[in-house]
């Protein structure tokens, strides 16, 4: 027999504390049939989930989102097994929400993993046998805010030694293990040249799968070495922060097959959710239609070492300012924690994905020729990331 896994991309309740678990049962009623025909749904939650006054903003370089309690029933009308806490928002309180996220999902028979009261907690495997196949899954996110350390709670930061560990562990105990990576560029369509190598090393690693998400948008899959990469999935339900674009609301279920003695297989499941939150309907016909036309033509570009570089590129030239705005000086060496600045030069310098492009654009900067082959492909990977619904 098979085991079939759902997995969904970031889920946010920061802007919509309705979303308890009789709403939600309207908001999910269209994608249910996909969540009930799996045996396990697994889903990133991409905030703490508290009482109203519970814990303290961290400081820290772009939103702090929180959760209210009963927004636990959007995980519990999904059917959800699983909840991937590694990620940038888990930790955005303090110690006092992440504990109590953590409490909630116990009390509901919600397993997770990713987040913990130190970082050996953090890397801790979720394991699960159905049909008798067993599995692993194991967290990680890219190193920002909130992330564990060896007495201190949060999540599980990357780090490619400890993760290593874990895969080797984990492929004595299970028959599959899969990671489950937040990181990459958000709203970039493609992933980074890092990326894609970190991800391929993953499965070198003995992950059979990889499933990514942050990204705030779909980006393509690949079978590496016969393993699948699913670079991002995009969000599943994230209620608009403002001016976002089109792709904000796209996404696809990622649903991987595994048997034993084959390798896994994934099935992309595209949907669109309402802006306002209120529901999550499956693609059909020609829209289905046109986003796998678009899966399809990402895809193909990510095994391309000199598009996939040339699209970087032209990302990077598109975001020039993002390196501009946070530029090292005395007032970072004379830190009192009151000086905005540094939160975003620590979060360049540290976050993998945010340090490839300053790297990059430095690169970039010093060679003319490079410099102009990156701005003529600034309106290709724009012209790209439209889905064109």
């Amino acid at each position: 027999m098979s085991f079939t896994i759902a997995f969904t991309g970031d889920i946010c309740f920061h802007d919509q504390p309705e979303a308890d678990f009789e709403y939600s049962k309207k908001i999910l009623a269209d994608v249910m049939p996909v969540f009930e025909s799996a045996d396990l749904v697994a889903m990133n939650l991409e905030n703490p989930l508290a009482p109203e006054g519970m814990g303290e903003p961290i400081p820290k370089a772009g939103p702090n989102l929180i959760g209210g309690e009963q927004t636990i029933g959007f995980l519990l009308a999904a059917g959800c097994g699983f909840a991937d806490l590694a990620n940038n928002h888990t930790g955005d309180f303090g110690a006092e929400p992440l504990y109590n996220t953590l409490r909630l999902l116990d009390e509901n028979g919600i397993g997770y993993a990713g987040a913990g009261k130190n970082l050996d907690e953090a890397y801790k495997a979720f394991r699960i046998t159905k049909n008798g196949i067993s599995l692993s899954i194991v967290c990680v996110c890219e190193n920002e805010f909130g992330v564990a350390e060896a007495d201190k709670p949060g999540t599980a930061g990357f780090e490619i030694g400890r993760l290593t560990e874990r895969l080797v562990e984990e492929r004595e105990i299970s028959d599959f293990v899969v990671v489950m990576i937040h990181g990459g560029n958000e709203h970039n369509p493609l992933p980074s040249p890092m990326a894609r190598s970190r991800y391929r090393l993953f499965t070198e690693l003995g992950a059979d799968a990889v499933i990514g998400g942050h990204p705030h948008c779909p980006q393509g899959i690949e079978y590496y070495k016969g393993k699948p990469i699913v670079y991002s999935t995009g969000n599943f339900l994230f209620k608009d922060f403002g001016e976002v674009d089109a792709a904000w609301t796209l996404g696809y279920i990622a649903k991987l097959t595994l048997n034993k003695g084959e390798s896994p297989k994934v099935e992309a499941i595209p949907y669109r959710f309402e802006s306002d939150g209120s529901a999550i309907n499956l693609l059909k016909g020609e829209e289905y239609e046109i986003f796998m036309r678009h899966l399809d033509k990402i895809s193909a570009i990510i095994p391309d070492d000199r598009a996939l570089h040339d699209y970087f590129d032209g990302w990077c030239w598109l975001h020039r300012d993002f390196l501009l705005q946070a530029t090292p000086g005395k007032e970072m060496l004379e830190f009192d924690g009151h000086y905005h600045n540094a939160y975003l030069v620590y979060n360049r310098l540290i976050c993998e994905a945010h340090l490839e492009i300053c790297r990059r654009l430095t690169y970039i900067a010093f060679y003319p020729g490079l410099r102009e082959r990156a701005a003529s492909f600034v309106e290709k990977i724009k012209k790209l990331a439209d889905i064109g619904l």
